[in-house]
């Protein structure tokens, strides 16, 4: 069923409408809030606060957009917030899997989203590789960061990202190529080990 269908049922009180919308944005949107701020326990909180707001303000969607691109602007607005209050709120920082382990064996959450299926060999190289790439991404200033994942992550077009992010398509390439280019920056500090 489309979006706009199932939004039209949620605005006239169905419930199953809205499970159904929850069901199929929940995961892109967890992953989007985790790649915005790299934890995975909040991620899951603002994914939950996303869909709240969702509901609450259902009544306010226009479909001059979609609704797709109105959700993932009430995430990344939540995680931009988010981001701003991790200078004072410790939950943005990586934590431990085992709260005995060293230091050397704090990990990021990607490693709890990451498929399981995949052979050991692979997934741990593939750990390895997610680890770095979401650091970097975490050394992001907030717009080029939202454009990286927006585009190169989620895949979207940069008509899709410029209406999520309220800014022009051409506004959307510029901050993808200079993300790109920090990310790529980072990324070699942080295999060289700096």
């Amino acid at each position: 069923m489309k979006d706009e269908s199932l939004v039209l049922q949620v605005k006239q009180g169905s419930r199953e409408a809205f499970d159904a919308l929850y069901q199929k944005y929940k995961r892109p949107i967890l992953n989007y809030i985790y790649r915005f701020i790299g934890n995975h326990h909040s991620a899951e909180e603002l994914t939950q606060e996303a869909f709240v707001r969702v509901y609450i303000n259902i009544q306010k969607y226009q479909p001059r957009a979609k609704f797709s691109s109105w959700l993932y602007k009430i995430a990344g607005n939540l995680a931009k917030n988010f981001l701003r209050h991790a200078s004072y709120d410790k939950r943005a920082l990586p934590f431990k899997k085992d709260p005995q382990a060293s230091d050397s064996e704090v990990i990021l959450p990607v490693e709890c989203i990451t498929d399981d299926s995949r052979r050991p060999d692979r997934h741990a190289q593939s750990n390895e590789e997610e680890l770095l790439v979401q650091q970097a991404i975490n050394l992001l200033p907030a717009q080029l960061k939202e454009a990286v994942i927006l585009c190169d992550i989620k895949g979207f077009s940069y008509d899709e990202a410029a209406d999520i992010m309220n800014c022009k398509s051409m506004t959307v390439g510029s901050r993808l190529w200079r993300g790109r280019e920090k990310l790529a920056k980072s990324l070699k500090h942080i295999r060289n080990g700096a």
